[in-house]
């Protein structure tokens, strides 16, 4: 118990410290975000944009959830533009447009080489020089400015209205209510006064420096957005850090022994049963599953729609865009992923409880019942109330029942307080079970494994309250750093240590390691998970208007990220080795090969893939292109999804009759992990990545607006390699339907409840 102490105390001073930087360098981004002027000027003093104008644009963009369709300073979809990069380069536009009629009585494009290239230079220096006015909390435009705005306002209201050539998306989605968060007038051209703000912070000189609010992001050559020196010494250096780190986590390894003990002594074990009676409330625990089955069947054809509108505006002629344009069903895509995956998890844990504890907590299955149906309302009243928002059907409260307007955070704030509070049911029931168990001193190493599994839970609840932090008016900047709390910190970390504590506990709990060896593995395993998570995630933080101490915290981090990653793969293959050689009728072999399948794919699809797209000196170009969209897939269905496939297995083996696992039925479990892993990777090194080569070579080539065009993806080869993705596809998706009739099957043959079970045993020495 000594060895624990000293490494919850070295785990507790890790959290300490990584969590302490990460609150420094917030308030060091609120305190040097961009300006949000009251007014926007000409040069002689006529108002042209307002902050309240500004702050109605930033709402329009949200109601509509045009984050999944598009993206802002990076942030949001691959499919439709990066609305920063674009309208940066249109407001260039007409500013040459500008010069070229008042210098020289032409278009810009009538111009010669050398009249063209001096209005280019003039057009640079003067958008670098910035004219904001703290004291006035007034933006100053020139002449050329405004000219160029006013073209960006021709623009896009040439774009967003009367216009149906934006692939997969309604004509005249955007509606001019005047509902909350936003003001009287045109709701097209605020919207555009957003996007212009957006372009001028990424263009103009932070005061005192030579480069812009974004650190130059977008890259832009006519901008003079170029990449910074400081990228690119910290991409090397972070090089340099993850070598270091590779070698002294080894030799920290193995010279404490922080790897698990296998159990091989399969006498003292004794066969491996799961025929033990079951409570009412883990019996009620299988409805969860079949639900998760469904949204997951659900997400994966909307996954389908969308790959669909890459390829033409509508779905084989059917105008399906407009009942479910885009926006609406990437927001449904990610969503339900995060629903299917975290009802996964709350379903495991409320099947666990009973049995760590060897009875049932009195009204516990009462709980069970209320947490069910909480979440289905939940779930259908989330996806309803975004779906009434985008088509503009809930308008007036739109950012509480409708689409909040950022990735990853789509539900409406009552939704997502409703949520939160779901969560604290959950953990109130793992509560009833897991504090009386941790209470027993028979046996100190199972209390402290339970102490851990139960700390991860809490932490769950715990860190999506960031969303809260959030409101439809927030600065960008303030907003996305408590976004990427969720994105990253909630999904990427707290979701990471729960599941290797979960493992750890179902490894044990298999009786096929040693309880104490666990413990430490998982000390040393969350050690390095958070330490070097909770600061990486400053990867995020580089282009969004942010101090640029991100570009070190964020890329020395996130580099040091990839070693507990790849170090799975270790304990994956570790894991194999043991099921292949046991010598027990193994009941567990579906869980196993899903338990693999996510140590493989932690390494490749968050390791390997992050690290490609996390280095400054690739993500200035790469940020928000189809590699990222590989890194997302690979991580998110291989890691998260394979794992709560495997734990569901697992939960599962137990809630039903020993009978109905035959042979044939664990060859279609076999069959089904096979088809997820080929079809994922198909998606993944078939398409994703061949076309985010492509695209982060079109912006190397031409600027980083160009690539993020519609007709990039028009090409040819672009369309080619889109089609070929629905073989992929439509394998990935027949491992879904082979795994969703399994559990659909098993519901008919759950075990009866009974009042009291077997705790189970942890005395493996």
């Amino acid at each position: 118990m000594s060895t624990y102490r000293r490494l919850n105390k070295t785990l507790l001073w890790v959290l300490v410290i990584a969590f302490s930087i990460l609150i420094a360098g917030g308030l060091l981004i609120f305190k040097n975000e961009a300006p949000r002027p009251t007014k926007i000027v000409s040069q002689n003093g006529t108002t042209l944009v307002t902050k309240q104008q500004l702050i109605s644009g930033q709402a329009v963009y949200e109601k509509y959830g045009l984050t999944d369709y598009g993206s802002y300073l990076g942030n949001g979809t691959y499919f439709g533009p990066d609305y920063t990069a674009q309208a940066l380069h249109v407001y260039i536009q007409g500013m040459y447009q500008y010069y070229g009629n008042k210098q020289y009585g032409k278009s810009f494009k009538a111009l010669n080489a050398e009249q063209q290239s001096g209005i280019k230079g003039k057009v640079k220096e003067e958008i670098r020089h910035n004219r904001y006015n703290p004291k006035t909390d007034e933006l100053t435009l020139t002449t050329a400015q405004t000219a160029g705005l006013n073209h960006l306002t021709r623009y896009y209201r040439h774009q967003l209205r009367n216009n149906p050539r934006q692939a997969g998306m309604p004509e005249n989605m955007i509606r001019n209510n005047t509902d909350d968060f936003m003001q009287r007038g045109d709701k097209i051209d605020q919207l555009t006064f957003f996007f212009f703000w957006g372009a001028w912070l990424s263009s103009t000189n932070r005061p005192g420096q030579t480069y812009s609010y974004t650190n130059n992001w977008p890259y832009d050559l006519e901008a003079g957005n170029i990449m910074t020196s400081d990228a690119m010494v910290w991409t090397a250096l972070s090089v340099a850090l993850l070598v270091a780190g590779v070698g002294v986590v080894i030799y920290f390894y193995k010279k404490y022994h922080f790897d698990m003990e296998y159990t091989l002594d399969y006498d003292k074990i004794g066969a491996i049963k799961t025929d033990e009676p079951i409570t009412p409330s883990q019996r009620k625990a299988a409805k969860y599953f079949l639900i998760v089955m469904g949204m997951f069947f659900i997400q994966v054809l909307l996954g389908e729609l969308l790959a669909h509108y890459y390829v033409e505006n509508g779905f084989f002629g059917i105008p399906l865009q407009n009942i479910w344009p885009f926006n609406l069903a990437k927001t449904w895509h990610l969503q339900l992923v995060i629903f299917w995956v975290a009802t996964a998890w709350l379903a495991t844990g409320i099947y666990i409880t009973p049995r760590v504890l060897g009875r049932e907590p009195k009204r516990q299955g009462f709980l069970v019942d209320t947490l069910f149906y909480a979440l289905l309302i939940v779930v259908a009243g989330s996806m309803l109330g975004e779906w009434g928002s985008t088509l503009g059907i809930i308008n007036s409260k739109w950012w509480l029942f409708g689409h909040y307007g950022w990735e990853y955070a789509e539900m409406g704030k009552f939704w997502q307080i409703l949520f939160i509070l779901g969560m604290v049911l959950w953990v109130i029931i793992l509560c009833r079970g897991f504090l009386p168990a941790i209470k027993i001193k028979k046996n100190l190493d199972r209390s402290r494994l339970l102490q851990l599994l139960l700390s991860g839970s809490i932490a769950i609840p715990a860190f999506y309250l960031a969303s809260l932090f959030i409101l439809p008016n927030s600065h960008v900047t303030f907003a996305d750093y408590w976004r990427w709390w969720i994105v990253h910190l909630w999904v990427e970390g707290i979701f990471e240590s729960f599941a290797v504590i979960l493992i750890g506990y179902l490894l044990v709990d298999m009786k096929l390691t040693t309880i104490k060896s666990t413990i430490r593995a998982l000390y040393f395993q969350l050690i390095l998970l958070l330490g070097t998570g909770v600061v990486g995630m400053g990867h995020h933080y580089f282009w969004e208007g942010d101090h640029s101490i991100w570009l070190a915290l964020g890329s020395c981090f996130s580099a040091l990220e990839v070693i507990p990653l790849c170090l799975l793969v270790w304990e994956a293959y570790t894991h194999y080795k043991v099921y292949r050689d046991s010598q027990l009728e193994f009941p567990y072999k579906g869980t196993f090969m899903f338990l693999v399948s996510t140590g493989l794919w932690n390494a490749l699809g968050a390791g390997a893939l992050g690290f490609l797209i996390n280095a400054p000196a690739i993500n200035f170009f790469e940020h928000g292109t189809q590699w990222t969209s590989a890194h997302a897939h690979a991580s998110m269905a291989g890691v998260y999804g394979f794992f709560s496939i495997a734990i569901m297995l697992f939960a599962m083996r137990h809630l039903t009759k020993p009978e109905f696992w035959t042979a044939k039925v664990e060859k279609w479990v076999k069959w089904a992990c096979w088809l997820f892993n080929i079809g994922l990777a198909g998606m993944v090194f078939i398409t994703l990545m061949p076309m985010g080569f492509l695209q982060l070579k079109d912006a190397l080539d031409f600027g980083y607006w160009h690539a993020r065009q519609m007709s990039f993806y028009k090409e040819p080869i672009i369309q080619g390699l889109t089609i070929a993705r629905s073989v992929p596809d439509l394998i990935f998706t027949a491992g879904v339907v082979v795994i969703g009739v399994i559990f659909l099957r098993a519901m008919f043959h759950l075990k009866p409840a009974s009042k009291k079970i077997n705790p189970v045993d942890y005395d493996i020495k």
